[in-house]
């Protein structure tokens, strides 16, 4: 049983076209995956008076997360203290000194920081 010329020629058309497709879309998978850095993920994390709940939700993402110092340019958490009247500083200070993956930016550095980053 053999397929007409006018059937079997617009089927080999579409299988090359499927070939070349699928050769792109693997090529363009391989270069996105390729082409990934890491250490490009910045948290950002801006406080004000919030002396209750800053170190628990910091110290539960770095445990939810799993990261320790060899993963340091996996993640990096940045805490940026508003401007606060209670011990937030104190305690963002003190994750800071707790955590290599946890930097503490100052609100007049912030700009400088965030130039850093891009």
């Amino acid at each position: 049983m053999y397929i007409d010329t006018y059937i079997a020629i617009p089927l080999w058309i579409f299988a090359i076209f499927g070939l070349f497709y699928f050769v792109l879309r693997l090529y363009t998978t391989w270069d996105l995956f390729r082409s990934r850095k890491q250490g490009t993920h910045t948290l950002v994390i801006s406080a004000r008076n919030q002396e209750q709940v800053i170190e628990g939700m910091v110290r539960g993402l770095i445990l939810k997360a799993g990261l320790d110092s060899t993963q340091e340019r996996l993640l990096q958490v940045v805490l940026l203290d508003m401007g606060s009247n209670d011990k937030t500083p104190e305690i963002m200070e003190n994750l800071s000194r707790d955590y290599s993956v946890v930097k503490l930016v100052q609100l007049d550095e912030l700009a400088a920081y965030l130039k850093k980053l891009i």
